[in-house]
């Protein structure tokens, strides 16, 4: 399966789907993981969760990636929570280590992306947006008080995620993980 760890920025379905282009911020992009290894991704995640308190972030301005003059993926920054964010990302990472190896990238550098410049259209849009003639999305509180083990799959109208284990942040009490059931496939 394809999966990625985040938290939810966005309200989920009853049954754990968020559809096409969901609002979630990832901490670690997994790729695609055997099914095989799912049990030790478990086990390595609920620790973590029993290590961190429930915590808000804000989410307020815009960037791209790689850089504004140059964008390729647009985003909205993350203020206040900025370090409970990296902090969790970092343990997620380091968790999942052993597992299934090392990052990608070095930094983690917590945002929500708004959309991809795949086109003469987006990168008019990306322009207007980082350089003020479009006005940014209004900046919002998300309060963190679990982080999910997703799966992304693909399709002709985009990609579809669903929430295969939820993992409460306790900030020291009792672990637990919350574990989705497997759906229908695609």
């Amino acid at each position: 399966m394809r999966a990625f760890v985040a938290v939810a920025a966005a309200a989920e379905a009853p049954d754990g789907s968020s559809g096409p282009a969901p609002e979630h911020l990832t901490l670690r992009f997994l790729g695609e993981l055997p099914e095989e290894l799912l049990p030790a991704v478990l086990e390595g995640l609920t620790p973590v969760a029993a290590r961190i308190a429930p915590f808000d972030f804000d989410l307020e301005g815009v960037g791209a990636f790689p850089s504004p003059r140059d964008p390729r993926v647009v985003w909205v920054g993350v203020t206040m929570g900025r370090e409970q964010l990296v902090e969790l990302a970092h343990q997620v990472s380091e968790a999942l280590r052993p597992i299934v190896g090392s990052p990608d990238r070095s930094e983690f550098i917590p945002h929500l992306t708004l959309f991809r410049v795949r086109g003469p259209g987006d990168r008019t849009r990306a322009r207007d947006l980082l350089e003020g003639r479009a006005p940014p999305p209004t900046p919002r509180r998300v309060p963190v008080r679990e982080f999910l083990l997703k799966e992304s799959r693909l399709g002709r109208g985009g990609a579809v995620h669903r929430t295969v284990a939820r993992f409460p942040l306790t900030g020291g009490g009792a672990e637990g993980v919350t574990r989705s059931m497997p759906g229908p496939g695609p």
